[in-house]
This record gives C-alpha cells, sequence and structure tokens, in this order.
C-alpha cells in the first residue's frame, strides 16, 4: 500500500510541474560558477520544446541575465515552448574549443538528460543569441554529434543536435586562420587581434598549423562543417556592408552572414537571411527568430506524424 501510494504522489508531483508555469533561476549544468541557467516552463501537461539564448560578449564578458524580463519570453510560453538563457565559462579560464563542446554542446545534453524533469520534448531543442552567442548557435548547428554513447557520464550519452538556429549579428566561424582568406589578413588582425592562436590556449601563432592546431581549427570552423543535414537557419545582421571603421564594425559585419548564407545554398541547407540595414522599417528580430523556430518546430512535428504513419 505504502509503495502504491508513493507512486501516486511520484505522479501527481509531475504532473503539477507539467502543468503549471515555472521560473527557474540561477540552476547549475556543471561545476564551475558560470555553467548556470534560468529556465522558464509553459503550462503543459504535453512534453514541451526548448529554445536556447546564449549571450553574447565576444566570450570574456555578458550574462544570461539580459533575457530576465524581456517580452519575447512570455511569447514563447503562450506557444507552449520553454525557454533558456544560458552562461558559459570565459576564455580567461577556458579555451574557445572546450567552451563549445562542455558549456554550449553540454548544455543541450544536459537538458536532454533532465528533459523527463523538466518535461521538454528531446526532439526539439533549438538556439540563438547574438554575436558570440549566434555563432556558438551556429556551432551547434553544424556540427556533428558529439554524444559517446559508451561514456560512463549519462549525459555525456545524449546527442548535441538542435533542431533550428538563430544567428544574430555573429560571426562566420571561429576557424580564425580562415579570416585571413575572407577578410584579408591586414583587416583580420587589425581588429582581431594578431594573437588569435590565445583563443584556443596555444602557445603561439605557430601552433596553429601543428596537428593539434589543425585539429582545433577545424572542430570550431562552423563555415567548413556545415552540409545538407544541419539545422536550418536563420541569418540577421543590422549594419551597413562597407569597410569595417572600427572591431565592432567587422566583428558583426553583415559579410559574416552573406559568406553563410551562400555557403548554406551551395550545400543545400535551408537559411533564411535577413539585413536591416536598407531597411526604413526594421525587424523585430526576436519576433521573427520566434516565427522562423515555430515554423520548424510545426514542420518536424508532421513530418514525425506522417513518418510513424507510414510505419505502422
Amino acid at each position: 500500500m505504502k509503495v502504491i501510494l508513493l507512486i501516486i504522489l511520484s505522479l501527481v508531483s509531475h504532473l503539477s510541474l507539467a502543468r503549471s508555469e515555472k521560473t527557474l533561476l540561477d540552476q547549475h549544468y556543471g561545476p564551475d560558477e558560470r555553467q548556470v541557467f534560468d529556465l522558464w516552463l509553459p503550462k503543459s501537461s504535453k512534453k514541451t520544446p526548448l529554445v536556447i539564448y546564449i549571450h553574447g560578449g565576444g566570450f570574456v564578458m555578458g550574462s544570461k541575465n539580459e533575457m530576465r524580463g524581456n517580452r519575447i519570453i512570455k511569447k514563447y510560453l503562450d506557444a507552449g515552448i520553454a525557454f533558456a538563457s544560458i552562461n558559459y565559462r570565459f576564455l580567461k579560464t577556458t579555451p574557445l574549443q572546450t567552451i563549445m563542446r562542455e558549456d554550449i554542446a553540454g548544455f543541450v545534453q544536459f537538458m536532454r538528460h533532465y528533459a523527463r524533469k523538466y518535461n521538454i520534448n528531446k526532439n526539439y531543442i533549438l538556439s540563438h543569441g547574438f554575436s558570440a552567442g549566434g555563432s556558438s548557435s551556429l556551432w551547434l548547428g553544424t556540427h556533428n554529434d558529439i554524444a559517446d554513447p559508451e561514456n560512463e557520464n549519462p549525459i555525456k550519452r545524449e546527442s548535441s543536435r538542435v533542431l533550428a538556429i538563430g544567428h544574430l549579428s555573429a560571426q562566420v566561424s571561429y576557424d580564425f586562420i580562415d579570416w585571413f582568406h575572407y577578410f584579408g589578413r591586414e583587416q583580420t588582425e587589425r581588429f582581431v587581434g594578431q594573437q588569435i592562436w590565445s583563443r584556443y590556449h596555444l602557445a603561439n601563432f605557430d601552433e596553429l598549423f601543428t596537428e593539434k592546431g589543425k585539429a582545433i581549427r577545424q572542430d570550431v570552423d562552423s563555415y567548413e562543417n556545415m552540409d545538407a543535414e544541419d539545422a536550418p537557419m536563420v541569418l540577421w545582421n543590422g549594419l551597413p556592408d562597407i569597410e569595417s571603421p572600427d572591431g565592432n564594425h567587422f566583428m558583426h559585419s553583415p559579410r559574416h552572414a552573406k559568406l553563410l548564407a551562400e555557403r548554406a545554398q551551395q550545400v543545400g541547407l535551408e537559411v533564411k537571411l535577413l539585413l536591416d540595414a536598407d531597411r526604413e522599417v526594421k525587424y523585430d528580430i526576436l519576433g521573427e527568430v520566434f516565427k522562423f523556430f515555430n515554423e520548424k518546430i510545426a514542420a518536424e512535428k508532421k513530418r514525425r506524424k506522417n513518418l510513424f504513419f507510414w510505419m505502422r
């Protein structure tokens, strides 16, 4: 009798979480003080999609807290979609490639592992952000799954893949050597800095061309890694396409988005490019991402429904 009562109480507790709108702040997905997230859960008796927001700041500053109070969150909740905003470690303590794998992809794996706890549907996880957050989302969308089925840590066995991404005023790739080709070596060294190797925590420039350095650069090269099987993407930029007068324009030039759009078209990947510089009426960009993500969720649900129908 006691066992039955415990089962009933457990079910009631789970249903209570699923049906109640909740806000969970400063939750940990890892041991570091920066590995924290905020999560907003909609009222739902069914498992919900999850949209992840990754803040910008060049991997040296910024906070998940910038989304607190943003009206877009209510739109997601009203649509039955959970919303998360995350922090990640900075370059001062952690190399870029590790941030991508352990913090950015690691959070996706964490949420998949605890999907039942948060009433999340593992099949519908999407990611977006501005600047570094947009390029982190691009990395998620274009990188091969890092799931390790044999890992003793069950979180590491989960998939890191996402359904769609939003790349907002962000960068083309984090293989900075390729930027010499995209933008010219002089411009790249002027605005990105000559010590581009330091972002990977390598010892010097020459290490970029060792086997270790080449492997790291390939791992973070979202441009070259892109293929037709990757996540559909919406790209946005609000700056004029001119010769960059300063570092901020260079790092957020619309040429990044245009290069990615061209690459996506070459490999046959779905892409939506939104440019604002010459428009009198500007895009509500977070609203545009909301619409794009809803379209991708609906399309995936339809695909799965049709697949189930034909497999019966």
